[in-house]
């Protein structure tokens, strides 16, 4: 604005000393307040009127036909994008993002792009033969497992305490986060029994299951459960169970005082 009175005022200085110059100037004044009129005021109104806008609808979780189908009856155009992204919460080949985002106004016409989701990450379960425990725990939280409960398993050439398996098998795809169990060898177990998990079961059930192994009841102690177990229910065993043991293995029990 401080331009235009600038100029306006050139002019009207010049007009004084001249008719003719008066009469140019008058026109050029014209022209310069229209040249402002149609910037300022028109163009906004005309580009305003022929540009319609739109509130981009939301599509996450949808699938790709009812994406596209929102989009399109939202006056928009749409383009998936060739890489996908995991994600936990939204199924694979839905919807996971969007740009522009939902609720984002945006002239009608304009290309909203999407990305699929690839659903939960699958990996593949690690081979743990002839590792150690330790080292097995190691490589599942590597790939993003969880090692599950320590299963015991007779094996004549693998060493005690040597990974024998897995449940589910190496080599099979699982998603991240899942529980894997490992199996340990309890060595050569020729002549030997494994001890069964009595936890939860009475004592005097588990004296003639005691037999019936061969093992021998050794020392009992008495504890207070914080669990609210009922008394003389068992809590844990020593050995434990799980072990082979040779026959005439005296059990010590701690049970529910």
């Amino acid at each position: 604005m401080d331009k235009v009175k600038s100029v306006l005022n050139k002019v009207l200085s010049w007009a004084k000393k001249a008719p003719v110059v008066k009469a140019l100037c008058v026109w050029i004044v014209l022209l310069v307040l229209l040249a402002f009129f149609v910037d300022k005021l028109v163009m906004p109104i005309f580009s305003g009127h022929f540009a319609s806008t739109g509130e981009v609808p939301n599509l996450e979780g949808m699938s790709e036909d009812a994406a596209q189908k929102a989009l399109e009856d939202a006056g928009f155009k749409y383009e998936w994008l060739e890489e996908g992204r995991y994600s936990a919460q939204i199924p694979a080949g839905m919807v996971l993002v969007q740009m522009p985002a939902a609720g984002r106004t945006a002239k009608l016409g304009r290309t909203v792009k999407l990305t699929r989701s690839l659903g939960l990450r699958e990996v593949e379960i690690p081979d743990l033969r002839g590792k150690s425990q330790k080292q097995a725990s190691i490589s599942l939280a590597r790939a993003g497992l969880v090692q599950g409960a320590i299963v015991k398993g007779a094996h004549q050439s693998i060493p005690r305490g040597v990974v024998i398996r897995t449940i589910p098998v190496a080599g099979e795809k699982v998603r991240i986060g899942d529980t894997v169990k490992v199996v340990i060898s309890a060595g050569a177990t020729q002549g030997k029994t494994v001890l069964p998990d009595f936890s939860g079961e009475q004592i005097d059930n588990v004296y003639i299951k005691l037999e019936t192994l061969g093992f021998k009841v050794g020392k009992i102690k008495r504890k207070k459960d914080e669990e609210g177990r009922a008394p003389g229910t068992v809590i844990e065993t020593s050995p434990k169970h799980g072990d082979y043991l040779p026959p005439d293995t005296k059990i010590n029990f701690v049970i529910a005082d």
